[in-house]
């Protein structure tokens, strides 16, 4: 039996092309111009993915991410303060983020911090970095953690904020880079703080500050209820629905 319509999601390729050239993506290019319609999660990706295409290519939809806000529960605020980061992928600054761990330390030596990532770069003293979790025991992670801070290079395809929803729907603060795309899934809520690509600095302050600033029951409320009222694999699923339906 044959397909009735084809769809697919992009997430690597608008930024892959940018750094490596259309030339090396041209079967990807063929594959991609025979679905009926495309999607991204990034509206940074739009404009690019749409170029990259070239004309009478299929329709390309913007549509927010969602997480499982039920297995990644709401959990108290815990007493021992805890700094996590999570995610290991290309676009991943772990040189940043250690350097605002590092001055972390120095200013909060009572702190934990626990980095999940590949990197070969040797942690700061007092920072514990692991290769990999797998998913019962990162969200036994964030039900530890008092904030989780990320640091990401530039890239369009808002890399991190899986992580940053996680968290928020275990009701933990967030510190993030401000990439494209960033300020639809974070901006608006006193839960999320954004800091510039590669500002060690800025991590460290903002990371700083939002230990210094019990996260009391309205602030975790606050960064559960943000996922709740618009990041959840439900809503994922209804508007990727909606695409299908509509086309």
């Amino acid at each position: 039996m044959g397909l009735s319509a084809r769809y697919s999601g992009v997430v690597w390729l608008t930024d892959s092309v940018a750094r490596r050239g259309e030339a090396a993506f041209r079967g990807m290019r063929r594959a991609l111009r025979r679905m009926d319609g495309l999607w991204v999660l990034s509206q940074a990706q739009m404009a690019p993915l749409v170029e990259f295409l070239g004309p009478d290519g299929p329709p390309v939809h913007y549509v927010r991410f969602g997480v499982d806000h039920e297995f990644f529960r709401r959990a108290p605020y815990p007493e021992r303060p805890l700094v996590v980061s999570v995610g290991g992928d290309r676009d991943r600054d772990p040189e940043t983020l250690l350097r605002a761990m590092a001055i972390l330390r120095r200013h909060r030596p009572d702190v934990e911090i626990v980095v999940q990532s590949r990197t070969t770069l040797s942690p700061p003293e007092g920072v514990t970095v692991i290769p990999y979790l797998t998913h019962v025991e990162l969200r036994d992670l964030y039900a530890r953690a008092s904030v989780v801070s990320l640091a990401t290079r530039p890239n369009l395809h808002v890399s991190g904020m899986t992580v940053g929803l996680e968290a928020m729907a275990t009701g933990r603060p967030l510190v993030i880079t401000r990439t494209p795309g960033m300020d639809d899934y974070f901006g608006g809520t006193s839960a999320a703080r954004m800091v510039e690509v590669g500002d060690a600095d800025a991590v460290a302050r903002e990371t700083l500050a939002a230990l210094d600033d019990p996260a009391s029951a309205s602030v975790v409320a606050s960064a559960r209820a943000h996922v709740e009222g618009g990041f959840t694999t439900a809503h994922l699923a209804e508007r990727i629905a909606r695409i299908v339906t509509e086309s």
